[in-house]
């Protein structure tokens, strides 16, 4: 397949969600696919298995390997699996673990993120799926003294990382997470995206690896499990990471920030709104708009974006997650990017009730 090759797979095609919307299930580019978040779903929109965890993860299981035929790739692609769910008892991100990598393989990394809720009654999770036909194993690296663990799969263009410590290490990630990636021999000038689940208690505010003016602590939402471990996933480039113009920059009062980063022919945009005077709907008009100019400004579009990942705080009705996709979804076309979206404990930036993680690729001539 041609590198620079895009392929989407549509999502009404499957499964049918109770608002219009222009996303796809999966998008493939080049050797890299995402996928929207996988839900428990038959093809109405009708939630399967209400209310039990394990059977719907094994109904996702089997979505999963079909859509990646669907997309001529194979479960061996996998590199990362970011596994968001409701817990109903103790142990259940350990059993989640342990069923996606009997179905997928050791070398998968597995990141159970524990949320209030899901927006459809009974649904107990939803599963972002991270691929590339160029995958090539999985690492470990562990400091021995605190347990704080690397884990490490070379993508293609990038190189996946995951996280996991105890929230007891606190402040003191950063130091040995550093530490780890030297020996991983990853720079975090190459770091192109992060993303930190904390629960309730725990901040990390000296752990943010960016070297832009973006720290952790603007790319980080609580978990709903007290007794979690702090995870991250991150994404490093191969190519040389160039920060935009208007990286970090604060924009109407100094509540809108956003962060641009580029690496060869890849970009991830993070945006966030902390005005206290704006709901969870304007924050995302918001920032959905600042992204329009920031993309203006750069020679970006919607129409590059082939990932989406939005974290937001709401309650659990439809209408609760529906009110601001319809904000986000005026600026997308079909076939529009994966896009999934989470209801999340809290955001830690004080007054943001929502943040949106863009990854997409540089346009092209004639593309």
């Amino acid at each position: 397949m041609n590198s620079f090759a895009t392929a989407y797979l549509p999502f009404d095609t499957v499964w049918k969600m109770r608002i219009d919307h222009p996303y796809s299930l999966f998008v493939r580019e080049g050797s890299i696919l995402w996928s929207c978040g996988q839900c428990p779903l038959d093809n109405q929109g009708n939630v399967l298995h209400p209310g039990d965890l394990l059977r719907q993860a094994q109904a996702v299981a089997g979505f999963i390997r079909r859509f990646l035929g669907d997309m001529q790739s194979q479960a061996s692609s996998i590199g990362r699996l970011v596994v968001y769910y409701v817990k109903t008892a103790p142990g259940d991100a350990n059993r989640l673990s342990d069923l996606f990598r009997r179905e997928f393989g050791r070398s998968v990394q597995i990141m159970p993120v524990a949320v209030p809720h899901f927006y459809y009654e009974g649904m107990l999770i939803e599963v972002d799926v991270f691929a590339s036909d160029e995958k090539v194993g999985d690492t470990r690296f562990v400091d021995e003294e605190s347990g704080l663990t690397l884990e490490v799969s070379d993508a293609g263009p990038f190189v996946w990382a995951t996280v996991s410590s105890s929230s007891t290490l606190g402040q003191n990630i950063g130091l040995r997470l550093n530490r780890l990636l030297a020996l991983a021999n990853l720079s975090r000038e190459t770091l192109l995206a992060e993303q930190w689940f904390l629960p309730i208690g725990c901040d990390i505010s000296d752990a943010g690896l960016s070297v832009d003016q973006c720290p952790a602590l603007q790319n980080a939402v609580r978990v709903c499990d007290v007794d979690a471990d702090v995870r991250a996933e991150l994404t490093f480039a191969k190519a040389p990471v160039f920060v935009g113009r208007r990286t970090a920059t604060t924009l109407d009062g100094d509540h809108l920030s956003i962060s641009l980063r580029m690496a060869g022919d890849h970009f991830h945009m993070a945006a966030i709104d902390a005005s206290p005077d704006r709901g969870l709907v304007e924050q995302t008009a918001s920032i959905m708009k600042a992204v329009e100019t920031v993309f203006a400004d750069t020679g970006l579009s919607f129409r590059d974006v082939r990932k989406a990942t939005t974290y937001y705080i709401a309650g659990s009705s439809a209408d609760d997650l529906h009110d601001n996709m319809s904000v986000r979804n005026r600026y997308y076309e079909r076939p529009g990017p994966a896009s999934t979206g989470l209801p999340v404990e809290a955001l830690l930036v004080p007054g943001a009730e929502i943040s949106i993680s863009l990854f997409g690729v540089m346009p092209r001539h004639g593309r």
